[in-house]
């Protein structure tokens, strides 16, 4: 029989030796994925590529030295590895998944990386990929982005944004120029926006909130099929051809202005619920009104949502 004194000896070291054992194993962990960082330079270029396939957070900030200036920094795994290419005129950096595994899909790539990159005014920037999340600062230039799904920041940015996305969440802050994002679902939310080329925002799902700082200079398209489209002149002059569009007995339609004409017309219907609905076209109804110039137009449109202008 064990004695009581070797019984609190051992209940004493298991957990020790347990602890000890779970510590070594992480330590190594941690130093065979060791934080690495590496820094490129490229002056002379004018285009820069980015293709980022999982939970990477890419910094872009505008910069007066004339050259791209790239910061990576990463965990090292097995199965994630980059490529880093440059000619003449464009940088491109893409991120690999080596030995995918289709079974897996839920699995988190890329999360421990993080991009910081300096880019001269002008510049055009073209990402794709699965998803990521940008943040973009004091850039003037053209930036376009093709991704499953992300969320992207900009702040006083100057020149033209094109999106195409699944699933959008997008933040435009103190900004000018031209906007074309479109997306199934998420949010879209701007303020202190200057439209100076024709601009669109749409959505299937998701919400869209756009507070202007001045009048547009040029067309504005705001859409979304099942939540809000809304436009703000936030106590700014309106002006401008105003038109509003929403299913009939469906969508709802709000204007601090008076409409000059209201009709219904027939619209491709938007919402299938089986074949039997594919080329039927429902009646929708078309509010309009005038206030100073005809132009610009701006264009408020839902299916059953709501299309708001607020002074």
């Amino acid at each position: 029989m064990m004695s009581m004194k070797r019984k609190l000896i051992l209940q004493f070291l298991i957990p020790l030796f347990v602890s000890v054992v779970f510590t070594l194993t992480q330590s190594g962990k941690l130093c065979a994925r060791e934080l690495k960082e590496e820094n490129w330079r490229f002056p002379g270029k004018d285009t820069l590529f980015l293709e980022t396939l999982g939970s990477t957070k890419v910094f872009i900030s505008g910069s007066n030295t004339g050259q791209i200036e790239i910061k990576l920094r990463y965990r090292a795994k097995p199965d994630e590895n980059f490529e880093l290419n440059e000619n003449h005129s464009s940088v491109n950096l893409k991120e690999i998944i080596l030995n995918y595994d289709n079974q897996r899909p839920t699995k988190t790539y890329f999360e421990d990386w993080i991009l910081a990159i300096n880019v001269p005014d002008g510049t055009y920037i073209k990402c794709k990929g699965g998803s990521s999340d940008f943040k973009v600062v004091g850039f003037k230039g053209s930036f376009k982005a093709e991704y499953g799904m992300g969320s992207f920041i900009f702040n006083n940015f100057e020149g033209s944004i094109e999106m195409l996305l699944a699933q959008l969440y997008a933040q435009i802050h103190d900004s000018r120029g031209k906007f074309n994002l479109i997306s199934a679902g998420g949010l879209i939310r701007a303020t202190d926006l200057t439209i100076t080329g024709t601009s669109s925002f749409i959505s299937g799902l998701g919400s869209i909130k756009i507070s202007l700082a001045r009048g547009p200079a040029a067309d504005l398209y705001v859409g979304s099929n099942f939540n809000k489209a809304q436009v703000s002149f936030n106590g700014h002059p309106v002006t401008g051809y105003f038109e509003f569009i929403a299913m009939a007995d469906e969508g709802k339609t709000i204007s601090p202005f008076k409409f000059d004409n209201e009709e219904t017309f027939l619209d491709d219907i938007k919402n299938y619920r089986d074949s039997s609905d594919f080329g039927k076209k429902s009646d929708y109804d078309r509010k309009s009104f005038i206030r100073g110039d005809s132009k610009p137009k701006i264009t408020l449109k839902t299916v059953t949502g709501k299309a708001q202008l607020m002074r």
